[in-house]
């Protein structure tokens, strides 16, 4: 049968949350369907030119309204290019039908829904000229009175996803001339009033506007002024009209549901809240709909969740105007000064009212929580009622058509109440008491239903308001058994946008850092609910809880992932912190017992960690346990059937065996042996849900710990949603969130998009050291093609340093002109092994990664898009590179959303020239990483011992060189310090003042040559033999001189040639090799030779002075690294335990830090704690990353 025949009940036997998603057409839908034949019309239309037929459209909409338009239907005409290739290319404003208008609209709902491709793409393409006029007509129709509810809900869908689209400046310019500042001739004059005075620039723009729109003259102005105004009434007339019916189905909910997400949009984007927020908040659209009648039916469950989203933007803490956000003070300011309107009000109109004097001389702490004002107000007149929320809460009864209605009705009510009980009195005059007057009037359902709705306006204006950080904190963190099974909060598998979801969106906008972060906080939330809500399904049916003989349950099956719990125990609540209500601080201990599971599984159980999070569950097996498939099973009904009461969530810090030896270390060194089959996990409870469901307890329901009874955990890498949502919450709580100036307009989408590239910044850098960027010359001037001038000297090799400067002024948002002057230095000898020398760049980068990787060294933004095996890895590694050798002092954060993205680009950098013991690798991707060297943080502090140890060997070696005791040089980093400064730098010194004395050639290398000392000549023995025998002598004593004084006194005044000696062996030998030319002066003079012996040979080629000098050095600041080295392994030699060394790895000693985003979220507490600062960030495969 053709697709597309509506069944019998299409209209209104949907239900508001659907429990299966629409079917998508198959390929027999899309050839041979219902609209086949259709299509062949508009498909020529990409070979040739196509006629346009009017009845063509009325004869498929006609086929939509009957079949209820079902989403497989509209599908279809999707997949057919419909909208493309027929209904836009031949749209004219001034013939267009109802029926064309409203495929359009459905059509760009369909591609929205889809996702697949941009929405808007057909209608820019094909004439975006012409949506200005489709728009009005649009709005025309929505006015026409032609549309049934569901065609209304479907152009509520339609303006919904315009304001999504804010991006596409032909939606824009039509959506935000609705929401402008002509809209305010609606505003309650006073509440006008008061936000031109409050805003200096608003009150010239408000002429302006006065004057175009007192008397709109065409049907574009009406509707700039009038219709958000017409359509909040009409929603609220809708809202009064279907709580009279009987039954409300499922047209009239979706319809609401609509309603309210539209109110959401238009608040949640800055652009269309300033000037619609005062309009909303005039007709107190919340608080109404919340009571009216509809709102209270269950059906009406997920329109009370977009209540409160709706409630929350509309409280959200920022200046409208300005766009800043408001700080806790600022909030309270507020607050005060709508209490201090109160009591102005009720001291000048109502001084008679004892009521209201004594609300006017209350002070604010007794009169603005919700128990007081509804004492106040509660038995307060309707004519007083009526008063104060025209002049405090700015809503003039008289003036809205639905409240007045409801007054209406309200008298006569009370009307026909009165006059039945004066008939009654007269039918039965025997009862009636004619003597007293009737004191209190009749009170109907009406009248006080009007009451109560004026006082709740009253109260939600005036109440002490209740900062979102607030609530925030107040939230648990893991899921409970209410929000796990909640379809409306988290979908079911198939979701298919058919209905609204209570759930925030992540819109190109944002109003502030703190809304991006609490939509992600929400999002995030009810995505890893989701994901637990699977696992949990898939677990506890293997478990196959039955009823015991007594009542109880008990588990008959096993499951990998889940074990009967023995017992859990809170062992410690601390105090809440002060101004708080929540404990800070709730520890606890689970026991569960590993006997009869498999080695392998018992080995997962023991591999709980630190951070990891367990969820503890009570099942009640219900008397017939379920045999059906789980698959089969709704949502809501899982829990029923399978007997889940209540769900937990905790995290473990300690995982203990049966002697209380604790298993769970994280450095795998101290790890121990797990004894016997008892477990006792230590875990942190949330404090908000404990505190929570104390109060529960306390209100008489079910105290939930004692009657948990089953354990589950998760594979550790898609448990990690706790860490994270604390890190958004804490973020979110922390005042001095850091965004940097450039980004943070940009990152809320305001502002030129380009605002971050380096080259509109004041911080642009003019010189940059690109080392072994460009290959040479030539690579430079393919590099720089929109460059006006590239100087260039010739003959040079790289490494290559590039100055930019500018050459002019440049089209505005454009890059002006710029010259560049290359010049090239030598990277200096840094030591005589190969290992010495440094790796070198391969790739000859393009242009445009050239200039990345020029953005990615410059502050700011830098963003690298392309697709696979285009060198985007290869670009990053570069910019890392030049970061790490032209910001020495700077650390750089590498974060990626997986693992295995995040060795890939780890495994290169690792080949840079680069010391590797400034790399480091955080999380416990490090297994995956094939390298040889452990990078981790454990195998980063063996390193750094390891690597001490090495070194101080080395110092013990070049020790022995000097014939000093290589021992003491070498006892501790510190003792080699001393070494250094006393011996090493000591003997360069005079190695370079001796070459300064024997010149280049050698010619006075007698003079500073050290020849090995021949035997004592036979004065200096008497003299020592002296030395021994008069030791005892006294000092007073005089003695006489003998010969041998005389001798020693007449030495230094002999002259060093009045005694020919003959040259010594080692000065010919060294006079004759300078004059060959084989050595230099500086190989004969060298006080390292002895050292480098093991380097490869020969040291000195001994070519030229200049040569052999450039290799001494290159040997001597080996030498000086060697000793850099030590002395930063000095502190790993001081922290005495691996915790203490780890941290100073992490904060001080490495310097390019590789993490995933979730690690990253794991650990953020520990690094803001610890004072972790980073310079630089780079993101592998940032769109993967949807955490914050």
């Amino acid at each position: 049968k053709a697709a597309g025949a509506p069944p019998a009940a299409a209209d209104g036997a949907a239900a508001s949350a659907p429990s299966t998603s629409s079917r998508r057409p198959t390929m027999r839908d899309v050839l041979s369907g219902q609209f086949a034949g259709y299509a062949s019309r508009w498909a020529k239309s990409a070979k040739g030119k196509t006629e346009f037929d009017p009845e063509v459209v009325e004869q498929i909409y006609a086929s939509l309204r009957i079949g209820g338009f079902q989403p497989t239907q509209v599908m279809t005409l999707e997949f057919n290019s419909y909208l493309e290739r027929y209904l836009w290319p031949f749209f004219d404003a001034e013939k267009a039908s109802m029926s064309h208008i409203m495929s359009i609209a459905l059509l760009i709902n369909e591609k929205v829904r889809d996702g697949s491709v941009s929405a808007w793409d057909s209608i820019a393409a094909t004439g975006k000229g012409k949506f200005a006029a489709y728009f009005e007509l649009v709005l025309n129709l929505w006015q026409s009175g032609e549309l049934t509810l569901r065609e209304k809900t479907h152009l509520i869908q339609f303006w919904v996803n315009c304001f999504q689209s804010l991006e596409q400046d032909f939606v824009r310019d039509c959506c935000l001339k609705l929401t402008g500042l002509q809209s305010w001739f609606h505003l309650n004059e006073l509440h006008r009033n008061r936000l031109l005075a409050n805003n200096k620039r608003l009150p010239a723009f408000w002429k302006k506007v006065q004057k175009k729109y007192a008397e709109p003259k065409t049907t574009a102005a009406k509707h700039e002024r009038n219709f958000m105004a017409e359509l909040l009434d009409e929603f609220l007339a809708k809202v009064e009209e279907f709580g009279n019916n009987a039954v409300l189905g499922a047209e009239e909910l979706s319809y609401l549901e609509r309603a309210v997400e539209l109110m959401i949009d238009l608040l949640d984007q800055l652009p269309t809240r300033r000037f619609f927020r005062p309009l909303l908040m005039d007709k107190h659209f919340v608080v109404r709909f919340r009571g009216s009648k509809v709102a209270q039916l269950p059906e009406a469950r997920l329109i009370n969740q977009l209540l409160g989203i709706l409630r929350y933007y509309e409280n959200f803490e920022i200046d409208d105007t300005t766009g800043a956000p408001l700080s806790r003070r600022e909030v309270t300011d507020l607050h005060y000064e709508r209490l201090q309107t109160l009591q102005r009000v009720c001291f000048q109109e109502f001084p008679d009212s004892d009521t209201m004097k004594r609300i006017a001389l209350a002070s604010v702490a007794v009169l603005d929580t919700r128990d007081a004002l509804l004492k106040n107000f509660g038995n307060s007149p309707l004519e007083i009622l009526k008063v104060l929320c025209a002049k405090v809460c700015f809503l003039d009864v008289s003036k809205d058509a639905t409240l007045v209605a409801m007054e209406q009705a309200a008298l006569a009510a009370q009307e026909a109440a009165e006059k039945a009980a004066a008939e009654k009195e007269q039918v039965d005059p025997q009862t009636a008491r004619p003597k007293k007057k009737r004191k209190k009037k009749v009170k109907t359902e009406e009248e006080q239903r009007f009451r109560e709705l004026l006082v709740e306006i009253l109260v939600s204006r005036l109440e002490r308001p209740s900062l979102q950080q607030d609530d925030i904190e107040r939230m648990p963190l893991y899921p409970t058994e209410d929000l796990v099974w909640d379809p409306n909060l988290v979908p079911e598998e198939h979701y298919s946008g058919d209905y609204s979801l209570a759930l925030p969106k992540l819109n190109l906008q944002f109003l502030t850092i703190h809304d991006y972060l609490l939509r992600n906080f929400n999002l995030f939330r009810l995505e890893s609910t989701y994901e637990i809500r699977g696992d949990l399904e898939d677990q506890i049916p293997r478990m196959r809880p039955v009823r015991d003989e007594g009542g109880g349950t008990r588990f008959s099956g096993k499951a990998r992932m889940a074990l009967p719990l023995q017992s859990i125990e809170v062992t410690n609540v601390r105090r809440p912190k002060v101004g708080e209500l929540v404990p800070s601080e709730v520890r606890a201990e689970v026991r569960f017992c590993l006997t009869g599971v498999l080695p392998q599984l018992r080995g997962e159980w023991d591999q709980l960690r630190e951070h990891d999070v367990i969820f503890l569950l009570c099942i009640e097996a219900p008397e017939e346990p379920y045999t059906g498939k789980v698959a089969d099973l709704s949502v809501s009904e899982f829990p029923q059937k399978l007997g889940v009461m209540s769900l937990r969530g905790c995290e473990v810090t300690e995982l203990l065996d049966e002697e209380g030896n604790v298993i769970s270390d994280p450095n795998p060194a101290e790890r121990k042996t797990p004894v016997g089959d008892n477990r006792i996990a230590r875990v942190l409870l949330d404090p908000a849900q404990y505190h929570a469901d104390l109060e529960a307890t306390a209100e008489g329901r079910r105290e939930v710990y004692s009657s948990l009874n089953l354990i589950v955990r998760r594979k550790a890498k898609e448990n990690n949603f706790k860490a994270i949502l604390q890190t958004i919450r804490s973020l979110m709580s922390s005042e001095d969130t850091a965004v940097p100036d450039w980004l943070h307009d940009l990152f809320l989408g305001y502002g030129d998009p380009g605002a971050a590239q380096y080259w509109k910044l004041p911080t642009a850098l003019t010189k940059i050291d690109f080392r072994d960027t460009f290959l040479d010359q030539d690579h430079i001037l393919e590099s720089f093609p929109d460059a006006e001038d590239i100087d260039i000297p010739e003959d040079l090799e790289r490494p290559f340093r590039l100055e930019f400067s500018k050459a002019g002024t440049g089209e505005p948002g454009k890059r002006p002109p710029e010259s560049i002057v290359a010049s090239a230095y030598k990277l200096p000898n840094m030591g005589p092994y190969p290992e010495c020398k440094p790796r070198e760049n391969k790739v000859r980068f393009t242009p445009v990664q050239v200039e990345a990787i020029r953005s990615g060294v410059n502050p700011g933004l830098t963003m690298v898009v392309g697709p696979p095996g285009t060198g985007k890895t290869d670009t990053a590694v570069q910019v890392v590179n030049l970061l790490f050798h032209n910001f020495p002092d700077q650390k750089i954060v590498l974060v990626a959303h997986s693992n295995q993205a995040l060795n890939d680009l780890f495994e290169k950098i690792v080949a840079l020239d680069i010391p590797e013991r400034y790399l480091l690798r955080l999380g416990r991707g490090i297994a995956e990483l094939d390298a040889k060297q452990d990078f981790s943080k454990w195998g980063r502090v063996n390193h750094m011992l390891q690597r001490r140890l090495d070194l101080l060997a080395k110092v013990e070696r070049l020790a022995e060189t000097f014939g000093v005791s290589a021992e003491d040089a070498a006892y501790t980093c510190e003792n080699a310090q001393h070494f250094f400064l006393h011996h090493v730098q000591y003997r360069w010194a005079d190695f370079q003042k001796k070459l300064g004395i024997a010149g280049k050639d050698g010619a006075a290398i007698h003079k500073v040559l050290e020849i090995a000392p021949r035997k004592a000549p036979a004065a200096a023995e008497r003299k020592a033999k002296r030395r021994k025998t008069d030791g005892d002598a006294d000092d007073g004593d005089e003695r006489e001189p003998d010969e041998g004084d005389a001798e020693q006194a007449d030495e230094p005044v002999v002259p060093a040639l009045a005694v020919p000696e003959e040259e010594p062996e080692e000065l010919k030998l060294a006079k004759e090799q300078l004059q060959k030319g084989t050595r230099t002066v500086v190989s004969l003079l060298f006080p390292f030779g002895q050292f480098f012996a093991d380097a490869p040979q020969p040291l000195f080629r001994g070519e030229s002075y200049d040569a052999d000098l450039e290799v001494a050095t290159g040997c001597y600041r080996y030498i000086q690294n060697l000793f850099k080295e030590i002395d930063e392994c000095h502190a790993f030699e001081l922290l005495r335990n691996s915790h203490d060394r780890g941290n100073y790895l992490i904060t001080t000693h490495a310097r390019i830090i590789a993490m995933t985003c979730t690690h990253a979220a794991l650990t953020r507490s520990t690094l803001v704690n610890l004072n972790f600062k980073y310079d630089n960030l780079i993101m592998e495969e940032s769109a993967q990353i949807l955490e914050v």
